[in-house]
């Protein structure tokens, strides 16, 4: 995906408020399905990280951070000019870890009720494992974030073009961008592979790059306020 910057901050483009401090707050059912697809698993991690806490004890504190974050009024308090949501989270979990080791016997929030289902399977692999001893809370929660950003940009591409009734435009970006063999995959490749002319491919994969690119930006546009923070969180997806 090239030339992000350049796509960003346009004159009609307008960030009043961000998605998660509006939709989330009003206990909108899709938007609460919504934060918790995009953040358990960075929030998982960090906890796992920071706290080096078991597996179970993990998946306890996460099921209470986000019972803290939603029911202790901390939406309110986010305030956009103090920058990205995505960096305000980490701080308010920084603070709930702090807490939860302050007053480790206190009663568990939401009377220890699970808000959320949580299968650690897919998380718990042995590069996360390795992982933990060579970077900061912060940096895998980042990590997680950018990869699960993408599947489900991915996964939201599928649908789109599909529905759309290019499964074609599909087809080839799957075989160009997704291959498990993709190093060293030329147009022409594909071409021979999937008989087509290489002016077929360039626009199929041209449609399907752009259409990924606009869910991201609208994914991302949850969490930011102005196309200056857009620019940076795409830059951090697609470069960092």
């Amino acid at each position: 995906m090239s030339g992000l910057e350049t796509t960003l901050g346009g004159a009609k483009e307008q960030f009043p408020e961000t998605v998660w401090s509006s939709a989330v707050a009003e206990a909108d059912p899709a938007a609460l399905d919504r934060f918790f697809s995009e953040y358990w698993r960075p929030v998982y991690k960090f906890i796992r990280t920071a706290g080096r806490a078991s597996i179970e004890d993990a998946k306890d504190l996460t099921q209470e951070f986000f019972s803290y974050f939603l029911e202790g009024g901390l939406l309110a308090k986010y305030r956009q000019e103090k920058g990205r949501f995505r960096s305000f989270l980490k701080g308010v979990l920084r603070r709930f870890l702090s807490e939860a080791r302050r007053d480790g016997s206190a009663q568990k929030r939401g009377g220890g009720r699970a808000i959320l289902s949580l299968d650690v399977s897919e998380v718990e692999t042995e590069r996360f494992l390795a992982e933990r001893s060579g970077k900061t809370p912060e940096e895998i929660f980042d990590r997680q974030w950018a990869r699960d950003v993408l599947l489900e940009s991915i996964a939201d591409l599928r649908r789109v073009l599909t529905a759309e009734g290019k499964g074609e435009c599909l087809r080839v970006y799957e075989a160009y961008e997704l291959s498990p063999v993709q190093e060293g995959l030329t147009y022409g490749d594909l071409c021979r592979s999937l008989g087509l002319t290489e002016h077929q491919v360039k626009n199929h994969l041209d449609t399907a790059r752009e259409r990924l690119e606009q869910i991201v930006r609208e994914r991302l546009a949850r969490g930011v306020s102005s196309p200056r923070e857009l620019a940076d969180e795409m830059n951090d997806l697609f470069c960092g």
